[in-house]
């Protein structure tokens, strides 16, 4: 469970990334195809990263002992024995803090599910017209279109030809390039991670981010960029919308017309997505690196001292522990077993244990699983105090019975020397961003009558004068328009200042040394598999 929790949140803090990254340096860009990739690669990273771990292995050379075990005689030991600790009710909170994550996700999966039972009363004995590869449903029963994968829903009482029509090719847009299946993914690691507010965040980049691929998609195709705009205003009324699909009213409106008056980007710009790479890298190197050190034998005079020994396992009785504690004692060693617990065969899967010398010296582990513990060893020698297992790699018996542990304190010559990572260039200054002008404010779009189009109905011709107000207000704004635009402009000047030619060539010669780093790290991956062999060749021997 620990392992899980950990694992969440090394996802959630490189999903953070990702989002920060987009937000800080490609919201504003025209790359929109390239921002859905990298938003979707956001989320595949975030998962897949944190399963990625290097191992790090530091050869040491060890000083050698020999430890001359002293037999324990039980028949010889007093009655008095160490009193040992009743264990106590205990919550553990790891599965609290599971069982909540639990019930988020089952609560957000069930309206996952409804989601898709929405959807299919909608489809429910309606007349499918299928053209040019898609899937046309007429109904009454929506009032704002939307899309899922090749259907596409709308209802053309409420929209004249022309405006349908923009309707209609916005929502091809949506269909042919599968940006449902953004949206369930989307939705999916919404679910998973429910917990994250950036994932909600990074989940509404994405909604985003297709809206604009399909405004710029489709004003490819219409005659008319003014008509496609007011059409936009037409349907900005809040409707109720199912959110795996693509619904054509998005509560963007004002980002969509700004990006669609939004000059292209230059493709210097696209060197902004290298942005997120020092991060990743830097993430890499602080949480996925495991080092290993791993001890070579070697022929060495060994120092004879003497010492003690218990052992316990699995089958140890409450007696024998009681008696291992006594044992100890004469050795100046306070041993304490709490904590314990069994399973029905009467089998430890639980104990800790805790242990102290006159000199200082403590020593403590604490074991707990579903599976009897493994076997352990309490060692009590005139230099140390030591808690270590029995089949650990740092003791080996000899031929002729002798208990030999093995000490660093000695690096290895012989062994491989890993390569040492470039380090990354440092990250321009990001506290001194220029800050975005503000939009200027749009005014309020008249409400769409909810009734069937008549021409001489008093509602649609109020409502016909109401947009004509409307368009006057629009047209008195143009001045406003032209400079935001113009702020937007400078504004994007001044975020190119930020990263520098030299920064971006840093980063151009990082990347190189990163890929001759990869092809060292692969050469000493061979050179440490020849070499643990030729070790476990000599052990043998």
């Amino acid at each position: 469970m620990e392992n899980f929790i950990l694992y969440l949140g090394k996802a959630s803090a490189l999903l953070a990334v990702f989002f920060l990254a987009y937000y800080f340096l490609l919201r504003k860009e025209t790359f929109f195809s390239a921002n859905r990739w990298f938003l979707l690669a956001g989320i595949a990273t975030s998962l897949a990263l944190p399963f990625v771990i290097f191992k790090k292995v530091i050869w040491i050379e060890p000083q050698i002992r020999e430890t001359f075990r002293r037999p324990i005689n039980i028949n010889n030991l007093p009655q008095e024995f160490t009193q040992i600790e009743e264990t106590g009710f205990e919550i553990n909170w790891f599965y609290v803090i599971g069982g909540i994550y639990l019930l988020g996700i089952a609560f957000l999966l069930l309206k996952f599910i409804r989601d898709f039972y929405s959807l299919k009363k909608i489809f429910k004995n309606q007349t499918v017209k299928v053209s040019e590869g898609f899937k046309f449903v007429d109904t009454d029963q929506i009032q704002s279109p939307f899309s899922f994968f090749k259907y596409i829903v709308f209802n053309s009482s409420t929209f004249q030809k022309e405006e349908l029509d923009n309707i209609l090719e916005h929502e091809k847009v949506h269909s042919a390039q599968y940006h449902s299946a953004d949206m369930i993914i989307g939705q999916l690691f919404c679910i998973a991670f429910w917990f994250n507010p950036f994932a909600w965040l990074h989940k509404k980049a994405i909604t985003q981010n297709l809206e604009f691929i399909a405004d710029s998609t489709a004003l490819k195709i219409v005659s008319d960029r003014i008509t496609y705009q007011k059409t936009l205003l037409k349907v900005s009324a809040p409707h109720h919308c199912i959110p795996i699909t693509n619904y054509f009213f998005q509560s963007l409106i004002k980002k969509r017309i700004v990006m669609l008056n939004t000059d292209q980007s230059k493709r210097r710009n696209s060197l902004k997505y290298l942005a997120v790479l020092p991060l990743l890298t830097l993430f890499m190197l602080q949480f996925q690196v495991k080092t290993v050190a791993q001890e070579k034998n070697q022929n060495a005079k060994q120092a004879a001292y003497s010492g003690t020994e218990v052992v316990v396992d699995k089958n140890s009785s409450d007696d024998d522990l009681k008696q291992k504690s006594e044992a100890l004692k004469k050795d100046g060693v306070t041993l304490k077993f709490s904590k314990v617990k069994r399973n029905s065969s009467n089998e430890i899967v639980a104990i800790k244990t805790s242990c102290k010398d006159s000199n200082g010296n403590s020593s403590n582990t604490f074991q707990k699983s579903d599976k009897p513990i493994e076997p352990f060893k309490i060692i009590k020698t005139d230099k140390e105090l030591v808690i270590t297992g029995t089949k650990s790699p740092v003791h080996q018996v000899t031929k002729d019975g002798t208990s030999v542990y093995f000490r660093s304190g000695y690096i290895d010559p012989n062994a491989p020397v890993p390569p040492t990572a470039p380090v990354a260039p440092v990250m321009p200054n990001m506290t001194n961003m220029p800050v975005a002008p503000p939009a200027p404010a749009m005014p309020p779009a008249p409400a769409v009558p909810n009734v069937a189009y008549d021409e001489n109905s008093e509602v649609w011709k109020k409502y016909e004068k109401d947009m004509e107000q409307f368009e006057i207000q629009m047209k008195a704004k143009e001045g406003e328009f032209a400079k935001f635009e113009k702020e937007m402009e400078n504004y994007g000047k001044e975020f190119e200042r930020i990263f520098t030619p030299e920064f971006e060539k840093q980063m151009a010669e990082f990347d190189k040394q990163m890929e001759k780093f990869d092809k060292k790290m692969k050469a000493f991956e061979v050179e440490m598999e020849s070499y643990q062999k030729k070790l476990l060749k000599d052990l043998e021997d």
